[in-house]
This record gives structure tokens, C-alpha cells and sequence, in this order.
């Protein structure tokens, strides 16, 4: 049995059901496991930064919206996703500002 909690089961089950492979993919890059995010999970954000057809403000929505968890396991893997996705990504990820939206360079 994996070290992922039950409700990360259940809100990477949500995440199946609504079609969403970035926001499941986020979710379990940042479960409540004492241990760094998975390489594949990285791996794979990274490449969706380089898609087009993903939205990068969703994106980083998700990985924000993990960062208001209360298990600071949760927040300093999102903040760990975070980093990593601006380093490696497309810098998409680099240019958007605190209102969400991305600035044209």
C-alpha cells in the first residue's frame, strides 16, 4: 500500500472523474507523504507546460490552491512543484503575475 492518505486518494478520484490529468497530476505531486514530489509527476507537468492545449493559469491555480492545505506537507511540496515547474518549465510559468494572468514577452 502507497503512503498516500485517504483524501488523496479521493481528490485524485475527483480529479479523474472531471477529465482534469493537470489538476490529478497536481495533486498527486503534493500528497501528504513525508517525501520529495515523484519525478514522473514532475516530469509530466512539465511537459503540459509545453503543450498548448493546457491552460498554464490552471495550472498554477492548482498548485496554489494546495499551498492553502493545512499539512505542511502539502504546502511545501506545492512550493517545491512550484519552483521546479518555473526552473524546467515553458517560462509561461515564470511570467505570470499574482492576478493570474500571463505577461506577454
Amino acid at each position: 500500500m502507497s503512503g498516500q492518505s485517504i483524501t488523496d486518494r479521493i481528490t485524485a478520484a475527483q480529479h479523474s472523474v472531471t477529465g482534469s490529468a493537470v489538476s490529478k497530476t497536481v495533486c498527486k505531486a503534493t500528497t501528504h507523504e513525508i517525501m520529495g514530489p515523484k519525478k514522473k509527476h514532475l516530469d509530466y507537468l512539465i511537459h503540459c507546460t509545453n503543450e498548448m492545449n493546457v491552460n498554464i493559469p490552471q495550472l498554477a491555480d492548482s498548485l496554489f490552491e494546495r499551498t492553502t492545505n493545512t499539512s505542511w506537507v502539502v504546502v511545501f511540496k506545492s512550493l517545491i512543484t512550484t519552483h521546479h515547474l518555473m526552473v524546467y518549465g515553458n517560462e509561461a510559468m515564470t511570467c505570470l503575475r499574482s492576478s493570474g494572468g500571463i505577461v506577454d514577452t
